[in-house]
């Protein structure tokens, strides 16, 4: 029998260095939940994920200009459901020691996370944008939300990224492993002046854009609503806009607000790095859930969406059937033909 032996740990404080299994056997109120909960959110995410990006490849109802965005999201989200998620239950298991024994590994998936984040939320807000441009200013839509500007707009978002990224090599900030929340992320202690700055641009700024673009399409539709039940000719679109902006989109930004606000709210406050391990552990899950459920929003908000998913999922299910058939019809054959060649033996004996 083979035992993996670890180093023997005592808990001396909240900063410690944790190795393999060791913060697993300090605090296991922290770890099985997170595991349990980052595992559920990146395979749902990831499948749902990739399902938006099938919908979008194999649907043409659902490709449009502001289908860009919504592309870009969901390749956003992925990065972080697919490759961030799992290293984070890695994080809480191996502990720090694994990530200083692979060179540069953690900065990558941090750096990874940050550009992939910025993406999804910035995408977020341009969907937003783009609705109140083509609810409250019809004329100036074809114009704007243009093919060009979109994929323009989006290289911008990863750019900007990237942009933040390359700051840490000037000394600006950094990417490591954060001990509090035992992830590998931004560094929120490195710089605490450029950490504020990066709250603002990552939550703060994305949220406040989408609000106000909500706010001035709600009140958009208030204004002319009765003018909207009385007209036979915008009747189609009053229901686009009651539709469209009280679901969908609106819900992604309601669930990208719960979600980062808090995460948002504690890069700034904890100034002295005070806060526990709870703490730091479970809003950073908070926050990294939002890219596991946008999918879900799209299934029970969109119809266009919720048929394209139950196509897929349909297509997959007759596929596998029909494998399954196959495999059992060619079992059947060789069967037949073993019981014709053992019948022809007894006949010619």
């Amino acid at each position: 029998m083979v035992s993996n032996e670890t180093t023997p740990f005592t808990m001396v404080g909240d900063n410690d260095v944790f190795g393999r299994l060791e913060f697993l056997q300090a605090k296991p109120h922290i770890v099985i939940p997170s595991i349990i909960i980052v595992s559920i959110a990146s395979v749902a995410g990831t499948f749902g994920n990739i399902l938006i990006l099938i919908a979008e490849a194999t649907n043409k109802k659902l490709r449009n200009t502001e289908s860009i965005f919504i592309v870009n999201l969901a390749l956003s989200d992925l990065f972080v459901t697919a490759i961030a998620d799992p290293m984070s239950i890695v994080a809480k298991l191996e502990g720090e020691n694994f990530f200083d024994s692979v060179p540069r590994l953690c900065p990558i998936i941090g750096s990874i996370c940050t550009v992939s984040c910025i993406g999804s939320l910035m995408s977020i807000g341009s969907l937003s944008l783009s609705r109140y441009i083509h609810i409250c200013h019809q004329k100036l839509y074809s114009k704007f939300v243009t093919k060009r500007n979109c994929i323009c707009l989006c290289v911008g978002f990863y750019s900007l990224g990237v942009f933040l990224v390359l700051l840490n090599l000037a000394g600006i900030g950094d990417h490591q492993f954060d001990r509090k929340a035992v992830l590998c992320i931004w560094d929120r202690m490195a710089n605490r002046n450029f950490t504020v700055v990066f709250s603002v641009v990552l939550v703060w700024l994305p949220m406040i854009l989408i609000g106000v673009c909500y706010s001035l399409i709600f009140y958009y539709v208030s204004k002319h609503q009765k003018h909207m039940r009385t007209s036979v000719t915008n009747i189609s679109f009053y229901k686009n806009v009651k539709v469209e902006v009280g679901k969908t989109f609106f819900i992604v930004y309601a669930v990208f607000s719960v979600c980062w606000i808090p995460y948002a709210l504690t890069l700034v406050m904890d100034h002295d790095n005070s806060f526990s391990h709870e703490a730091h552990s479970y809003i950073a899950i908070w926050a990294h859930l939002h890219p596991s459920v946008n999918w879900i929003v799209y299934y029970k908000t969109h119809i266009i969406f919720r048929k394209a998913f139950n196509d897929i999922l349909c297509f997959c299910i007759c596929l596998r059937n029909k494998r399954r058939g196959e495999g059992r019809g060619d079992q059947v054959n060789v069967s037949n033909i073993e019981n014709a060649s053992t019948n022809k033996t007894n006949k010619s004996t």
